[in-house]
């Protein structure tokens, strides 16, 4: 094989590893925490006052439509600082969602709150894909 077609094979290898690597979808369960579907969060919010409900969308994502009450909290934005400025304690009921499977970032910044030592977390894997396709109320 010529060093161009050599090159060439290999750069096409490279992009299908990164094609099947973004192509997965972020777990529906998460070790240390408790997955709800869209059902279940009326009821968590209902009987868990103090829950606070994080959007881990991007900006446009959020003024879209929204879980009334989320605070808006990007995945890549997950710090000790930034999850103690919005959670009183760790403790505190935290639920996490963004827009489903495909989207992933609830799934990263539920680990991430469980890495940091956040200890009543919720899950919501489907997300606003679910939430929308139900038609349930969105605030903006």
């Amino acid at each position: 094989m010529t060093p161009i077609r050599t090159f060439l094979f290999a750069i096409a290898a490279m992009l299908s590893f990164s094609t099947v690597a973004a192509a997965q979808e972020a777990p529906l369960e998460i070790a240390g925490a408790k997955t709800v579907n869209a059902e279940q969060i009326f009821e968590l919010v209902a009987k868990t006052p103090n829950i606070v409900i994080l959007d881990n969308r991007k900006p446009e994502d959020y003024a879209a439509g929204h879980i009334e009450g989320a605070i808006r909290l990007i995945d890549t934005d997950i710090s000790p600082e930034t999850l103690g400025k919005n959670v009183a304690a760790k403790d505190t009921p935290i639920l996490f969602y963004c827009n489903g499977v495909k989207c992933g970032r609830a799934a990263k910044a539920t680990a991430k709150a469980i890495e940091l030592g956040y200890t009543k977390i919720y899950y919501y894997a489907l997300g606003m894909d679910e939430w929308n396709a139900q038609r349930l109320p969105v605030a903006r």
